[in-house]
């Protein structure tokens, strides 16, 4: 009688469970599927990874985590946003982002992480249309690490007084050499600098040793250079990351620039009037 009894038991939790992972996939190809779609690059690759929180947590769309990877594409912007008007039935506990190998605007990066708790999204609309739309995000921290050479290439379509530029990044300080125009006039400069944080939101060049043609400048023409060259990055206006990141920490080591501070997903800008 107990086997007996057991039987349907059993076929009952194994068709929840299965159900609840049918829901779990879903929800990572809906995901994946529609981040993609807001990427370039014909070697993009997206993946979505969800744990649902507990047996009936997929059924309830509770997930445990979700963990977004890409890599190998072009973006101009963020590709994810939140929409505080809808419902926040759905739960993410522990939203983690990996991206690799990637340009945002002009700025080539090598790795991109975040861990961000306790987001949301409306469950209804991905059950019923298959649509991911994040409704609410917390704050966690995250990571870019961007190589020399990629901001290298950044400063020269950013700034068109640098003629030529060769970047070198360690023991915290950043080199910087090359041909550039300033006060109108032309001439190969080198700049020894700290890169730190303003703001959040900007990368800017401080306690700098600028050199004209092998010779030491003055003040007021060192000032006029640094006014020149910053921000270097303006996370907001040069990347369209609508305060994604608070900029904590620059480290500059070993032919990396590595930048650290709270991390969130914005919400949707308004369109303009």
């Amino acid at each position: 009688m107990r086997i007996q009894s057991a039987i349907p038991w059993a076929l009952g939790a194994g068709l929840l469970w299965h159900g609840a992972r049918s829901a779990v996939i879903r929800f990572e190809e809906q995901a994946a599927d529609e981040i993609a779609a807001k990427l370039d690059g014909d070697s993009k690759k997206v993946s979505v990874k969800a744990v649902p929180n507990g047996v009936f947590g997929a059924a309830m769309g509770d997930l445990e985590s979700a963990t977004i990877r890409a890599s190998n594409f072009t973006t101009n912007g963020l590709p994810l946003f939140t929409e505080p008007e809808r419902s926040k039935k759905g739960r993410v506990q522990n939203l983690r982002i990996e991206l690799k190998d990637f340009r945002l605007g002009s700025l080539d990066i090598e790795s991109l992480t975040a861990a961000i708790p306790e987001c949301r999204y409306d469950f209804a609309l991905a059950m019923k249309k298959g649509q991911i739309r994040l409704s609410q995000s917390g704050t966690g921290t995250g990571e870019v690490r961007i190589a020399e050479k990629a901001l290298e290439r950044f400063v020269l379509a950013k700034f068109r007084e640098i003629l030529s530029v060769s970047i070198r990044c360690d023991r915290g300080w950043v080199w910087i050499e090359g041909v550039g125009e300033f006060l109108v006039i032309k001439t190969a400069f080198r700049v020894l600098a700290k890169l730190e944080p303003r703001t959040g939101n900007m990368l800017v060049l401080t306690r700098a040793r600028v050199v004209f043609d092998g010779l030491p400048v003055d003040k007021e023409v060192a000032d006029a250079v640094l006014q020149t060259l910053n921000p270097v990055v303006d996370l907001d206006k040069d990347l369209n990351l609508h305060g994604a990141i608070q900029v904590e920490s620059v480290i500059s080591e070993k032919g990396f620039l590595t930048v650290s501070g709270k991390t969130t997903i914005p919400n949707l800008p308004s369109a303009p009037k």
